[in-house]
């Protein structure tokens, strides 16, 4: 029986013969939840779609082709497209050489492509004269529909495809460092400490943004503001602070930095969340909160933390066999470069590119709307492509409610769905998983180990150990409930929730594998941290004493 995927024939699900041929599909909570409009499924997701097959196929990847993607209910479940042993066997050496720069120079081949993305989004917006969030109404309906058509086929293409095949790269190459970390130490690397050390001490463009974050905070304290700071709602601060020389001067130094770097939204994978350039003030409470800190927590953590893993380094590598010592060492340096990356990414690819497919959209919602073609200019999300392409020029002309109107009822009853965990055999999980590691930025299958007798078990781990109290936020536009020096408990975390990581003491989330955000910036932060537990968030109530044991990449609820 195939399953409808909002009129999106090639994500539809065949629940007799999808699960067969490939073993298991695995829900992808971090990306999906909640469950993605058919806009996004029909333009990001779907280049993303064919960006990772793109990749797959650039590298000539010896176990997969890339995943499959169908979408069940609205949420996405993702599986490789796994090489017969005749494929590995031709592809192996042609990979070798393809990831050869990867492994030799990564920087000299992600800069390049950062470059080219920047150069893409400005020329984008400069060729049309846009500038301010405001600029895009000045657009005439053919020049909207000209800047919609390259964003839905040129950005969006271009932007998938660099995007996958550096997160291919990145992903293997960690993949190959975890095969041989268990073969040598016969330890589960995404679990064990000593890894997740040696992996730890990068900045990456994430950090330097919570950076200029934290010193627009401290700029405000210089400047006598830190009482209206913390005295006026966020939707009215920047009036408040409007009606005195400091804040004034204030305001002009968060507008330029919202020009730069405002260009994301508090889900990068969708398009119908606000973006800080567009809502200034959705910003402003992460600013709240790292205001108070004399030094940012990153700077303050990174030199220890580079301690750590160089000795941890040395240490290591003394333990692993002459002859394997050069290899491993090469993948070491090179896989230290991915995890960097896997947060660098969401700067250049995800947040920018999302940003500006909800500037397009939001316009040609409010201007169907005022033409009486759909009722509320959010119906737009509920559109695809040539819908929207077939309705621009008859402005008003084209009736969009018959196209809006079942899937948005289809969208708001999966609303109310808790997705199933997979569809298949878990048990095959682990192999489908390691066929293509690249997989495990979406999804994760938590390593059990029953003589532990935890509560909940990770997929992966930053090291360390806390017990304390949980607070269970579902959605970023929550984290101003958090208090300094509880332990966070989320769904999962992307770059919108980075200023979490400077007041917390621990972190467990439902989703996330090895390279996945709260991993990474935990370990960066030195909080303790277990991810990809599946059921975090159902099992911890906020209020309970639980134990973060990061070591271990277990969760123990300790009063419940």
């Amino acid at each position: 029986m195939l399953h409808d995927a909002y009129d999106l024939s090639f994500y539809e699900f065949d629940d007799e013969k999808d699960p067969k041929e490939y073993g298991v599909l695995l829900c992808d909570v971090l990306h999906g939840r909640p469950p993605m409009k058919p806009a996004y499924m029909g333009i990001g997701w779907y280049w993303y779609y064919h960006g990772v097959r793109y990749g797959a196929e650039t590298l000539c990847l010896p176990t997969t082709h890339g995943w499959d993607s169908r979408f069940v209910k609205g949420y996405p479940y993702i599986t490789a497209i796994r090489t017969t042993p005749e494929e590995a066997k031709e592809r192996e050496p042609v990979f070798r050489e393809k990831i050869k720069p990867f492994l030799e120079n990564f920087d000299g081949v992600w800069d390049p492509f950062k470059a080219e993305l920047l150069r893409m989004y400005k020329e984008a917006k400069e060729s049309r004269g846009l500038k301010e969030w405001e600029d895009i109404k000045k657009l005439s309906n053919n020049d909207l529909l000209s800047f919609f058509l390259d964003f839905a086929f040129i950005i969006n293409r271009k932007e998938g495809e660099i995007h996958f095949i550096m997160l291919m790269a990145s992903f293997y190459i960690v993949g190959l460092l975890q095969e041989m970390w268990r073969t040598i130490f016969g330890e589960e690397p995404s679990v064990d400490p000593n890894f997740h050390k040696v992996m730890s001490g990068f900045e990456n463009q994430d950090m330097k943004v919570g950076r200029m974050m934290w010193q627009l905070g401290r700029k405000a304290v210089e400047l006598g503001l830190e009482e209206t700071f913390n005295s006026t709602e966020d939707e009215a601060l920047m009036d408040k602070l409007s009606s005195s020389d400091a804040g004034r001067t204030w305001n002009k130094l968060y507008h330029e930095f919202l020009l730069e770097h405002g260009w994301r939204s508090d889900r990068a994978h969708s398009y119908d969340a606000p973006v800080w350039l567009e809502k200034p003030s959705q910003a402003l409470g992460r600013i709240r909160l790292l205001m108070s800190q004399e030094k940012f927590k990153f700077d303050v953590e990174r030199e220890r933390v580079i301690k750590d893993r160089e000795q941890m380094e040395k240490d290591i590598i003394a333990k692993v066999p002459e002859s394997q010592r050069a290899a491993f060492s090469l993948l070491v340096k090179a896989a230290q470069k991915s995890g960097y990356w896997s947060e660098d990414h969401g700067y250049y690819c995800d947040c920018y590119v999302g940003a500006i497919g909800r500037w397009i959209l939001q316009e040609f919602g409010r201007r169907f709307s005022q033409a009486g073609v759909i009722d509320d200019p959010d119906d737009v999300y509920f559109l695809h492509p040539n819908e929207i392409r077939k309705s621009a020029i008859p402005m008003g002309r084209i009736n969009l409610r018959p196209y809006v109107e079942r899937r948005k009822k289809a969208w708001e009853e999966n609303m109310t769905v808790e997705p199933a965990p997979f569809f298949g055999d878990i048990s095959k999980a682990q192999d489908v998983v390691r066929s293509d590691p690249t997989l495990l930025v979406s999804t994760q299958v938590p390593v059990v180990r029953k003589e532990l007798k935890a509560d909940l078990y990770g997929a992966s781990s930053a090291p360390g150990s806390f017990q304390g109290i949980a607070r269970v936020i579902m959605s970023v536009d929550n984290i101003s409930e958090l208090k300094p020096g509880e332990i966070l408990v989320a769904p999962g975390t992307s770059t919108s929730w980075m200023v979490v990581f400077g007041i917390i003491k621990g972190l467990v989330t439902d989703g996330g594998g090895a390279l996945s955000h709260p991993v990474i910036m935990a370990r960066e932060f030195g909080i303790p941290c277990v991810s990809g537990t599946v059921e975090a968030t159902q099992k911890i109530k906020t209020g309970d004493k639980i134990w973060v044991d990061g070591n271990r990449g277990v969760v123990y609820i300790m009063d419940k």
